[in-house]
């Protein structure tokens, strides 16, 4: 066990397990890359009145200030920085307020990040552009957390999303990984504006952008950006986002100048970072602590479960304060009561926390309190219960029938056989992306990704969409040459899968409960011949 010191305050309460599905109100449309920054409408609509402000000597010198990313700033992209800038000094204020002020928890860490590293200290600002510096955030297309990474970034960059967690709501392992992802971005491009541009398009965006203009940095690509196609412009957004950093960076060196509440980085509470091992007792970390759950989970927004993963270590977060407590709980044998236990999924929908609590002798009470919100439970979901215990059909069947009511409550029809209806899905009066999604457990960038949607707001109705990743039935042709129906019979049947980014033959099998050996035998592959779009059998007949 080890711990490191980071800074945090108190947040606003978030009830655990709900956070993936919040949508943060202050966010807009996402970029390719990572997409989530100040909403529509305070980023960028600037009134003609607001640009007709004139700025007092106070906020012109504050203004001039420069740092190592805003110096030697051309004219042109100078009058976008001081649009930018004369905004969140007026009707962006309250907004430019609230954001200083929740930075306050994070910046003292962000900084030191970004210091170690050798890289400008002002990159700490780059998360009030992306999200207000708001730890939950999520963006229409599935960016999260303060940093905004996209599944398939935060994966590369090491924050790990799964069953148990996603680390991308960890303010500070996301601050450690956009530091990585921002170094890349400078290594690439020589120059921290392009790198910044780039953090929100997408380096290759930068990259052809560049070349299509012949210029060398970002200032240059907007300059000539009309010379490219309407495809491979810049994005408004990009054009307005790297002057955005740098007005939000100016203000931010000034805060009591202009006129703003000081923030005192520094003196934020001091927060601990744990190392906890496999199947550490989070409710029991609280409680040993002294906490309210719903205070621990403010500053564990990353954990999904009241249980931490059972396969490797993870961190866990609390205040200084509580240091002595927090220590001997996780040093202590029963921090780790759940060390043995691991998902597994529910394969009829027969079965009932009562069978599983005969089968485990564990008590009902106790099963729904490592599974909260699953009063219920259906053929599909994915539970966690002890590994020793027999999930398969034929084991429930063996306990016979449950009581009538608890049948009737626990039959709906698993996820594979509502995704089994086919891989396309005719968009409806008044449906979203967001809601397709839900509807057949896909998230919304994968959506976009597999039907090329650029704008979610461009949508119409009829539109059919390509459904990625999920299970569907696969019928071979019986010797007529014709399509057999799902019921007519078994035979010939197989489930296959679509392998979205991030995916490895682990987690593929995982979600199956297939082997991986049975993975490469059925589809002839292995790790390294894995391609995102490929189809797999994930089930033989």
């Amino acid at each position: 066990m080890r711990k490191e010191t980071a800074r945090s305050g108190a947040q606003r309460l978030w009830r655990h397990g709900l956070c993936l599905f919040l949508a943060y109100a202050l966010l807009a449309g996402c970029s390719a890359r990572q997409g989530g920054s100040i909403d529509d409408e305070v980023s960028i609509h600037v009134s003609a009145e607001e640009a007709a402000v004139q700025l007092s000597p106070a906020e012109q010198a504050a203004l001039q200030t420069s740092g190592p990313i805003d110096r030697n700033i051309p004219p042109d992209a100078m009058q976008e920085v001081t649009l930018q800038y004369k905004h969140f000094l007026n009707k962006g204020r309250p907004t430019m307020k609230v954001f200083s002020k929740r930075a306050e928890n994070y910046l003292a860490y962000s900084r030191k990040v970004f210091r170690t590293r050798g890289m400008p200290e002002d990159l700490a600002y780059l998360a009030i552009v992306e999200s207000g510096y708001r730890p939950d955030a999520l963006s229409r297309a599935g960016a999260a957390g303060a940093w905004q990474f996209m599944p398939y970034t935060g994966m590369k960059y090491g924050l790990n999303q799964d069953w148990w967690m996603d680390e991308r709501l960890d303010p500070y392992r996301a601050t450690e990984a956009a530091a990585d992802y921002l170094q890349k971005l400078y290594d690439d491009f020589r120059d921290w504006p392009t790198a910044i541009a780039a953090y929100n398009a997408g380096e290759g965006k930068m990259r052809r952008a560049m070349e299509g203009t012949g210029t060398r940095n970002f200032y240059g690509v907007c300059q000539r950006n009309q010379l490219l196609d309407e495809k491979a412009q810049l994005r408004d957004e990009t054009k307005q986002y790297v002057p955005r950093f740098i007005a939000i960076t100016k203000i931010m060196r000034n805060l009591p100048q202009l006129g703003f509440e000081p923030i005192r980085p520094e003196a934020a509470p001091l927060v601990l970072r744990f190392t906890a091992r496999p199947g550490t007792d989070l409710m029991g970390l609280s409680r040993a602590c002294g906490m309210t759950w719903e205070d621990f989970v403010a500053m564990n927004r990353h954990h999904r479960r009241p249980i931490t993963s059972t396969e490797r270590t993870t961190f866990v977060y609390v205040p200084q304060r509580v240091e002595q407590q927090a220590t001997a709980f996780l040093r202590g044998p029963g921090s780790t009561a759940f060390a043995q236990w691991q998902p597994k999924k529910v394969q009829t929908s027969a079965d009932s926390w009562a069978k599983i609590s005969k089968r485990s002798g564990v008590p009902v009470a106790r099963l729904k309190a490592v599974n909260p919100g699953a009063d219920s439970i259906y053929a599909g979901d994915m539970v966690l219960v002890p590994r020793t215990v027999n999930m398969t059909a034929s084991a429930v069947n063996r306990q016979g029938g449950g009581s009538s009511r608890e049948s009737a409550r626990e039959r709906r029809p698993a996820p594979a056989a509502v995704a089994s209806s086919g891989k396309n899905h005719i968009l409806q009066p008044n449906e979203t992306l967001y809601g397709v999604a839900r509807k057949y457990g896909v998230s919304v960038a994968d959506l976009q990704e597999a039907n090329d949607i650029k704008n979610p707001g461009a949508l119409r109705v009829g539109q059919s969409l390509r459904i990625p990743g999920t299970v569907v039935v696969a019928e071979r042709k019986n010797p007529s040459g014709r399509l057999g129906s799902p019921q007519s019979s078994r035979k010939g049947k197989r489930a296959t899968y679509t392998v979205r980014p991030g995916d490895s033959l682990w987690n593929i099998a995982r979600r199956y409960d297939v082997s991986v050996d049975d993975l490469k035998r059925w589809n002839n592959v292995d790790e390294s011949a894995l391609r995102v779009g490929a189809t797999m059998i994930v089930e033989a007949q």
